[in-house]
């Protein structure tokens, strides 16, 4: 019995391995002998199915598509610049803020669908952070003078003709905590040059790591003859979005008060955040002895907050009127192609199926005025 067990187990498995296992409609008995009518009972098999189609295996083995390849390759040159971002960002925020903008500019090339979940939040809460580092900076203390110390002077009072003992201690400034520095807002300017000179900085770093120019991204340097003019002009946009007078960040320094928000005190008589009052109800105020009183305009601090920014010692960029978005190409309408010249002279050409130069037979090329950042250089 034994066997008959382990060989009705052998056929089954030579069958089931040549695919040919096939059931008799008629008695209900397996068949393995591939014939076209039944063994036991001469009734006919149905047909031997098509063996499966290898899709499975071809689609395992055979290579990805360009586009699947571009997407691969896209995501991974991203991942890279956010890495090298998050290690300046405790360092050199403004660097970061530029490796941050150029991985958002490459994965303008890929569909937003294939991207892995909370990709592009990733990279938005970077630039986030950056921008918000920048906008802080250390300040000197203006009650230690930066010193972080505070002199106390104490001044014993003794009786008769003994003249009163002073002596001095420091302690911890109570403003700062001992710091010597206090928070406070960056400059306008300032924060202006230091995003400047953080592109810098982030495009010799990309430099040093094999990538190329395009416009004011930096791509691997097989994308400037694989990219069609779309996706090329696509990266370039991204790039090239900012402002180039306030570099994105929509305000400019106040021309009234030079950025401090602070103007003098517009009384006339205050002198010092003080104004001089004389007595009106005596009968000689010639003589009347004048008392010092605090400026009222400014309540003693000798200065007002600027009207034109109202104190914040920036105003809105004359440029871009605070968008901190620059003006789109007329030429393009910001999207950074127009319709291939080239291609329209050749319409009716004999050499029509030849590649194009300057399109690569896509019918759109990177417009000539903008050069495909789809903004206007001034």
């Amino acid at each position: 019995m034994r066997k008959l067990v382990v060989l009705m187990t052998l056929l089954l498995a030579t069958a089931a391995v040549r695919g040919q296992l096939r059931i008799c409609g008629s008695c209900g008995r397996e068949d393995s002998a591939g014939g076209e009518f039944c063994t036991a009972c001469q009734a006919r098999l149905p047909d031997i199915p098509p063996p499966p189609a290898p899709a499975d295996n071809a689609a395992e083995g055979q290579e990805p598509s360009p586009a699947a390849t571009l997407a691969a390759g896209a995501f991974e040159q991203a991942r890279l610049d956010v890495l090298a971002a998050r290690g300046e960002e405790s360092r050199r925020p403004e660097v970061a803020l530029a490796l941050y903008g150029n991985a958002r500019a490459l994965l303008a090339v890929i569909d937003p669908t294939n991207l892995p979940p909370a990709t592009g939040q990733s990279v938005l809460e970077g630039l986030q952070r950056c921008r918000v580092a920048l906008a802080v900076t250390g300040q000197a203390c203006p009650a230690c003078s930066g010193s972080g110390r505070r002199q106390v002077v104490f001044q014993q009072l003794a009786g008769g003709s003994a003249e009163a003992t002073t002596r001095s201690t420091s302690a911890a400034c109570a403003t700062c905590g001992g710091r010597g520095t206090i928070s406070g807002t960056r400059d306008v300017e300032a924060a202006r040059l230091l995003i400047l000179q953080g592109r810098r900085e982030a495009g010799l770093l990309l430099q040093a790591a094999g990538r190329v120019a395009a416009g004011s991204a930096w791509i691997p340097k097989a994308w400037a003859q694989e990219l069609m003019p779309r996706q090329l002009a696509a990266i370039r946009r991204i790039a090239a979005a900012d402002c180039q007078a306030c570099a994105g960040i929509g305000l400019e320094r106040c021309k009234a008060c030079a950025g401090t928000g602070r103007k003098p005190c517009t009384n006339r008589k205050c002198r010092d955040g003080w104004v001089e009052e004389k007595p009106g109800n005596t009968l000689t105020p010639q003589t009347a002895l004048a008392r010092r009183v605090k400026c009222p305009v400014c309540q003693g601090t000798g200065a007002v907050n600027c009207q034109p920014c109202r104190g914040k010692g920036a105003v809105a960029c004359a440029r871009c009127k605070g968008a901190g978005l620059a003006a789109p190409c007329r030429t393009c309408g910001g999207e950074g192609v127009s319709e291939c010249r080239t291609c329209r002279t050749r319409r009716h050409a004999a050499d029509d199926t030849s590649l194009c130069p300057k399109c690569r037979n896509s019918g759109w090329m990177l417009c000539e005025r903008c050069k495909g950042d789809g903004v206007v250089a001034r």
